[in-house]
């Protein structure tokens, strides 16, 4: 992903409206706070905040910063995975080389991880940034997924849908007027893909 992420914040979310607003999205589908915690671990109101136009706060230190991202890509990911959080803390621990009780201390917030502990959480949860994840500042965490929006939004002007539509011979693809963001557009493609293959397949086998 190309970055610029020397770029204020504001000036990319400027740069994002604007693309929201030429396309006719739905600004709360593309800006979804929810979908933005679960993929920064920012927290909804660190996130709703600085969409706002706030400041991140002074009084943010980089120890509570850490173990506040920890626990929330942990509880983001153990809701999304419907797996049992003992199950998760002792993979961890395995992966940490620690007991299952420290691991459950880390994944909750209470504890501080040390660097080599915090590369090891980043690896387990294969995050692309690495350590960065957990100890940049919010603004320049926002800025990046930000930056991968806009890359989402601009970088493709045909879109998943019409290329599913090229792949397949289909003539028009009848939306009833509404306009979809790139992730919900691979996802349909991805259904509908499915599908086809499905009924070839159906198709195949009477054939027979």
């Amino acid at each position: 992903m190309s970055e610029n992420l020397s770029e204020p914040l504001s000036n990319t979310l400027a740069r994002l409206e604007e693309r929201i607003a030429e396309a006719r999205l739905d600004r709360a589908d593309v800006l979804d706070v929810r979908g933005l915690s679960a993929r920064t671990a920012l927290t909804e109101g660190e996130i709703q905040a600085l969409l706002a136009g706030s400041a991140q706060p002074s009084a943010d230190d980089i120890e509570g910063r850490i173990r506040r991202r920890v626990r929330t890509l942990h509880e983001t990911r153990l809701a999304a995975s419907g797996r049992k959080r003992a199950e998760v803390c002792k993979e961890v621990a395995d992966a940490l080389s620690i007991s299952p009780e420290w691991a459950r201390q880390l994944l909750l917030g209470k504890k501080m991880p040390n660097v080599p502990d915090l590369t090891a959480l980043a690896a387990y949860f294969g995050v692309e940034q690495g350590t960065g994840f957990f100890t940049d500042p919010a603004p320049i965490v926002l800025n990046r997924e930000l930056h991968r929006l806009l890359e989402e939004l601009g970088g493709d002007e045909e879109g998943p849908l019409v290329r599913f539509a090229t792949r397949h011979g289909v003539v028009t693809l009848a939306l009833r007027g509404r306009q979809l963001t790139p992730r919900k557009q691979e996802a349909l493609a991805v259904m509908l893909e499915g599908l086809l293959s499905g009924g070839e397949e159906t198709g195949e086998e009477t054939e027979r």
